[in-house]
């Protein structure tokens, strides 16, 4: 059973009341049509967990999301509490429930704002910019209306397992509502394991069961940047690594845990 929006808005969720929000048909996951795909609500999370208790002082440097099994495409509620307050950093935790069933927890970091510009240096590698780019088009390999929704844009030279792709959309995360900046970004950033596939998702399963993000500034989300490698082990576990950037440059990282297995005999 599913509880779409029975409209179209040019959004991934419409807001029922605080905390309670409707999917449309944008947020329609890949492996299954009954289920959400992970990008959206976890920016639907984040810009919970970045209105929660809002302080202008503090930043959110980590957020990790498990996802505890399928995430039906039905009306979703979430609950975000702090569970270890701070003058200087505080843990957040994020609930998501569904038809009475906890369906992810996730947790961040905020910490302290400060002016550290004199010791400033990032590591990370950047990857060409948007405009180096070439059209890459999702809907060959994945099914499903969050995949139709987006723009994706593929750096020359990329293989099955490393790719670099940029990808924007025109879908809103919350219709009628402004996003936080971290909410916009991250709701694409789970992508990453579907941008550089091994092996073709219709050949084998490798869904992730976490999202692991960290920052080291806030993301501009006016394009989402993902250098994107995918290994698989030699048991059935799987990591799709990332460095995050944006249009100003590298912003993060993001880590994926997979479970790599064959498709059920029936």
């Amino acid at each position: 059973m599913t509880d779409v929006y029975d409209e179209d808005p040019l959004a991934y969720y419409v807001p029922v009341s605080p905390g309670v929000y409707r999917p449309t048909i944008h947020v329609q996951g890949a492996w299954q049509e009954t289920e959400q795909h992970m990008a959206p609500i976890s920016g639907l999370i984040t810009h919970e967990l970045a209105m929660h208790e809002r302080r202008d002082d503090m930043q959110i440097g980590r957020i990790c999301f498990e996802i505890l099994g399928m995430i039906p495409l039905q009306e979703s509620t979430i609950h975000v509490e702090t569970i270890r307050p701070g003058r200087t950093i505080e843990l957040l935790e994020a609930t998501l429930t569904i038809g009475g069933r906890t369906i992810i927890r996730a947790r961040a970091w905020r910490l302290a704002k400060s002016d550290m510009s004199a010791v400033e240096g990032n590591e990370l590698p950047a990857m060409p910019g948007p405009d180096d780019t070439e059209k890459l088009d999702n809907t060959l390999e994945w099914p499903g209306g969050y995949i139709r929704s987006l723009q994706a844009q593929a750096v020359p030279g990329g293989r099955d397992g490393r790719r670099q792709v940029w990808l924007r959309t025109d879908c809103e995360l919350i219709d009628g509502v402004p996003a936080e900046p971290i909410a916009a970004y991250t709701m694409l950033v789970d992508t990453a394991n579907g941008i550089a596939t091994r092996v073709r998702p219709t050949e084998l399963m490798f869904p992730n069961v976490d999202l692991t993000l960290h920052f080291v500034r806030e993301p501009d989300p006016t394009a989402i940047g993902l250098d994107t490698g995918v290994t698989f082990g030699p048991t059935g576990l799987g990591l799709t690594s990332s460095v995050l950037n944006d249009v100003h440059g590298p912003v993060g990282r993001v880590e994926q845990c997979l479970t790599v297995r064959n498709f059920p005999t029936r």
